[in-house]
């Protein structure tokens, strides 16, 4: 028998990735971003945990199939529903049965090492 240390109740848990960015490991996607999309602060070939079952909100950074490719586009609800481009602000619907947001990005993981972020770039 003994008195418990007082230092117990301070002791960290150790830092997992697995449980701060899975949430649903089921509908969890691990994708590459195959160009840089500056306004969302996305680098090429950033890490995309992309979540199949978040719902795609106003704004929200979403993977879909459009034409059989997989793009990544910002989803826009007002005044009616449609996909924006991330740079260019194209828009474009979902038509057609190979059209489908396959899931909404939920966190982006980028190499720190290859780029600088700016608030204000200056070119």
């Amino acid at each position: 028998m003994g008195f418990p240390s007082p230092a117990a109740d301070f002791v960290e848990t150790t830092l997992s990735l697995d449980a701060m960015f899975i949430k649903r490991p089921h509908a969890t996607y691990f994708m590459r971003a195959a160009q840089k999309y500056w306004r969302a602060g996305i680098m090429k070939d950033a890490l995309l945990v992309v979540d199949c079952t978040l719902p795609a909100l106003d704004g929200s950074i979403v993977v879909c199939a459009l034409g059989g490719d997989y793009e990544v586009r910002r989803m826009r609800l007002h005044p009616s529903p449609y996909l924006e481009h991330l740079d260019t602000f194209e828009r474009a619907t979902l038509s057609g049965d190979d059209d489908q947001i396959f899931g909404v990005v939920a966190y982006v993981v980028n190499d720190a090492r290859s780029e600088e972020f700016d608030d204000i770039p200056v070119m």
